[in-house]
């Protein structure tokens, strides 16, 4: 008789650290670490054009068994997405079979990519499909796949629960489709919590940022060093520390930026931390100030609040929508010059009041970040499905 297949919770990720790229944001890790119980099977997807380059092996190179490795064929731009999509979910399913595994649910995190994979694997196994919602990549195929709608319309009408990772974009996913809101849960990436509220004093006009300066465009910063050349003009002894990795050709192109603007002795340019490092250094700044383009969420922003340090965020993207009830922000267009400016002034006008306001704060601001609340309920889910 064959034996019964062993029951999982099967995750698709793109952005997960895996043997093809080591890499990757920690933000979907550090959910399946939290949602401890069940046995996970995390499918850790990285595309490559070259079909030759095809491959998968277990683990993460890092000694974690939950996780394959799978490198999938895929062409630049999203083109035949839904077929190199198909693929992957063909892939998977004879993985799962040569294993004995059966998944209890699918959950795919990224909608509109992942999300294809996961729809056709929860079909065929009959399991619940749950995806995460990340506006930066959704947002992308919204805009330049229009044909892709009635396909992504079928695949929320199936899914079981929808996890906003990004709380602004539901009201754009609201306008594109027909979502049922009983299904609909905000879901924070999880942050590291620091044991205790920050002590001491932080050193006075001093911000930080903190970006991949490969990116450092998406991330805001070709215009927050042109606004904080403007708010110089109030505030001499502001300074900024650029906290982050890049490449020799985009750190030089950075370091040029700088002294093209004159702003040498207001600018330091760090360089890459380990995370541990960051939040010990968090507490010393008097704002973080990361005003980026179509971002998902954000971690940085979150760990920034709980080291008790005012932050300057994009309206519409990123944390936004996850800290409205925060007094001790600011958002800024990330388009405009003169708005970050402005913002970067009134972080700075504010910045002792606002660290008061998140000290008496911080515990609110921790439960809203709180990562027990949202593992319970996602357990119960689960376990609904067991």
């Amino acid at each position: 008789m064959k034996p019964a297949a062993s029951p999982v919770v099967l995750h698709l990720a793109v952005d997960y650290p895996n043997l093809y790229r080591p890499e990757n944001t920690l933000a979907v890790r550090n959910f399946v670490d939290a949602a401890a119980g069940p046995q996970h099977l995390v499918v850790a997807l990285t595309r490559s054009a070259n079909p030759f380059a095809v491959a998968a092996a277990d683990g993460d190179g890092q000694g974690d068994a939950r996780i394959v490795s799978m490198r999938y064929w895929g062409l630049p731009f999203g083109l035949l997405l839904a077929l190199s999509m198909f693929i992957v979910a063909l892939r998977v399913r004879l993985l799962l079979a040569r294993r004995g595994l059966r998944p209890l649910i699918v959950h795919a995190h990224k909608f509109s990519f992942e999300g294809l994979a996961g729809w056709w694997l929860a079909r065929w196994a009959r399991v619940p499909l749950v995806l995460s919602v990340r506006g930066e990549a959704e947002s992308k195929v919204l805009r330049y796949k229009p044909l892709y709608r009635p396909l992504l319309q079928r695949v929320l009408r199936d899914a079981a629960r929808i996890y906003y990772v990004s709380a602004w974009f539901r009201p754009l996913m609201r306008r594109h489709f027909r979502v049922a809101e009983a299904a609909e849960r905000l879901l924070p990436n999880f942050v590291a919590r620091p044991a205790a509220a920050a002590v001491g004093v932080p050193h006075i006009d001093r911000l930080v940022t903190v970006l991949d300066l490969n990116v450092y465009r998406k991330k805001g910063l070709d215009r927050l060093l042109p606004a904080l050349l403007a708010c110089r003009e109030r505030y001499p002894r502001v300074h900024l520390d650029i906290v982050g990795r890049g490449s020799v050709d985009a750190t030089a192109e950075v370091r040029h930026l700088i002294e093209r603007l004159g702003l040498d002795a207001q600018v330091s340019l760090i360089g890459p931390l380990s995370h541990a490092e960051l939040l010990a250094r968090l507490p010393s700044y008097a704002g973080l100030v990361l005003p980026s383009h179509n971002e998902t969420f954000g971690m940085v922003y979150v760990e920034a609040l709980l080291a008790c340090v005012p932050i300057l965020h994009s309206r519409g993207t990123g944390i936004d929508g996850f800290v409205d009830f925060v007094d001790a922000r600011v958002a800024v267009d990330p388009t405009d010059v003169a708005a970050i400016a402005a913002g970067l002034e009134r972080l700075l006008a504010q910045q002792g009041a606002w660290r008061e306001w998140l000290k008496a704060h911080r515990a609110e601001v921790a439960a809203e970040f709180d990562q027990r609340r949202y593992v319970v309920e996602y357990l119960e889910l689960v376990g609904q499905c067991a």
